[in-house]
C-alpha cells in the first residue's frame, strides 16, 4: 500500500535550539518537514531568560548557515542569530500551534494540533525540559502579583519581593532585583541550605545575602499568598507573614508527560496504555 503523497517526512514539535537544529538537518537532507511551535516567537526556553543573560553554548557547525564559534552568547544576541538562520535559510515554522496530540493513521501518524492537522512519517519531539512552571498548590498563586518568570529586573524598583527557590533561576532572579536598592528581597527555600547552584551563582548570591541586600529564609515554605503580604512555615513550625508586593516563583517545570505518554511514550521502562509509537518516530531533545 503506497503512503498518502501529501504526507511530510518528519512534523518537528518545538521550535527551541533542538528544533532549530532539527530544521535545519531536515532543510539539509532535502526532506520535506515543518516545525510546530506553541509560543509566538522562536527560541523555545530562551525566550523565558531574563534580559541580557549570558548563555552558555559551545562551537557548533549550523551548516549551510555557518558556525557559532563563541562560548558564550547574551540571550538577545542568540535570538537574533536563531532569527537570521530562520530567514536566510528560510526555515518552515508554524508558531501558535500547539501539539495536542498524534493518531495513527494507517502507516502513519497523524499530529492533531489547535489549528489543523498534519500526515508524517515520522514525529520529532524537541519539547525541552522545561515543560510548564511548577506551582505551589497554595491559596493565592493565581493572583496577579505572582510570577514564574523574571524577564526585567530593573523594572521592579522600591517593591517588597519574594524569590521562592534555591536553583540557578531563583538565585539569579534574586541578585537581579536585589540590584536595584530600592527593592527589598527575600529568597524562601524548602531546605537548610543552597546546593543546587552553579559556582559563579553561589558565589554571587552568598556575597549579596552577607552584605544583607539578599534576606534568606531556609527550611521555609510558602502557605498563602495574599494581597499585601505572604504567609510561610519556618522549620515547620513558625508561621511568619511578610509584607510584599510580588512573588516570584522558580519551583522548576512540569513536563508535558501526559501529552508524552498520549503518543505512546514510555518512562521508566513502562508500557503506557496507548498503542506504542515505534522508536524511529518518537524523540525527545533538550
Amino acid at each position: 500500500m503506497s503512503l498518502d503523497p501529501s504526507a511530510l517526512d518528519v512534523v518537528i514539535v518545538g521550535a527551541g535550539p533542538a528544533g532549530l537544529s532539527s530544521a535545519l538537518t531536515a532543510h539539509n537532507r532535502g526532506l520535506s518537514y515543518v516545525v510546530l511551535e506553541k509560543e509566538p516567537n522562536l527560541g523555545g526556553s530562551l525566550l523565558h531568560y531574563p534580559r541580557r543573560k549570558m548563555v552558555l553554548t559551545q562551537s557548533l557547525e549550523l551548516p549551510p548557515w555557518g558556525s557559532l564559534k563563541r562560548e558564550e552568547y547574551q540571550k538577545e544576541e542568540l535570538l537574533e542569530i536563531f532569527s537570521s538562520i530562520v530567514t536566510e535559510i528560510g526555515l518552515d515554522l508554524r508558531f501558535g500551534e500547539e501539539v495536542i496530540g498524534t493518531e495513527r493513521s494507517e502507516e502513519l501518524l497523524r499530529v492533531i494540533t489547535g489549528a489543523g492537522q498534519y500526515l508524517a512519517k515520522n514525529v520529532l519531539l524537541t519539547l525541552g525540559r522545561r515543560g510548564s512552571p511548577r506551582k505551589l498548590g497554595v491559596p493565592g498563586e493565581d493572583g496577579s502579583k505572582v510570577m514564574y518568570r523574571l524577564v526585567d529586573a530593573q523594572a521592579y524598583e522600591s517593591q517588597r519581593i519574594l524569590v521562592v527557590g534555591g536553583g540557578d533561576s531563583a538565585a539569579e532572579a534574586a541578585i537581579g532585583l536585589a540590584r536595584q536598592s530600592s527593592n527589598t528581597v527575600t529568597l524562601s527555600y524548602r531546605k537548610d541550605r543552597l546546593v543546587r547552584l552553579k559556582k559563579k551563582n553561589m558565589e554571587a548570591i552568598e556575597k549579596w545575602m552577607a552584605d544583607g541586600r539578599i534576606e534568606p529564609l531556609f527550611s521555609s515554605v510558602v502557605t498563602e499568598i495574599g494581597a499585601t503580604s505572604v504567609q510561610l512555615k519556618i522549620d515547620g513550625q513558625r508561621d511568619l507573614e511578610l509584607a510584599n508586593d510580588y512573588v516570584f516563583v522558580f519551583a522548576g517545570g512540569v513536563p508535558p508527560f501526559p501529552l508524552l505518554k498520549s503518543m505512546g511514550v514510555a518512562f521508566g521502562g513502562q508500557a503506557t496504555s496507548s498503542e506504542p509509537v515505534p522508536a524511529q518516530t518518537a524523540g525527545l531533545g533538550r
